[in-house]
């Protein structure tokens, strides 16, 4: 059978786990660089990270103590976050990561500010 092109609205976003419930505190969680507790006991151990066509990006984890993997949708960035990284920038400051505490620094990809946590775009490099 040949192969055709698959059409946006059919390609599956993510990893195609579960995904982790809470979102919104797991994110955080994340984001802070803090533990991310498992449903099965025990804590997720982050794997990976990919950057989504839409601006979000997928964390792909695994628990410790049952190695079953979830995924965490992480979403875009607000202009609010944005706005911090535009005036961390102008002041000469190497812009932290808003959504982290104290850091992570982000890293200039092109001309763009990305997390290299959650590989969110906050910005463009100036």
């Amino acid at each position: 059978m040949p192969r055709t092109k698959s059409t946006p609205s059919e390609e599956t976003a993510g990893f195609g786990v579960e995904e982790l419930g809470d979102a919104k505190k797991m994110e955080r969680l994340y984001c802070s660089g803090r533990q991310v507790p498992s449903p099965m006991g025990g804590f997720l151990v982050a794997l990976g990270v990919r950057g989504e066509s839409d601006g979000t990006s997928t964390v792909l984890f695994e628990c410790q103590s049952s190695s079953l993997r979830y995924q965490l949708p992480v979403r875009k960035a607000t202009r609010t976050e944005k706005s911090k990284v535009k005036a961390q920038t102008e002041e000469g400051l190497d812009p932290l990561c808003p959504r982290g505490e104290e850091g992570p620094s982000l890293v200039r990809r092109g001309t763009d500010w990305f997390c290299p946590r959650c590989n969110i775009k906050f910005g463009r490099a100036v």
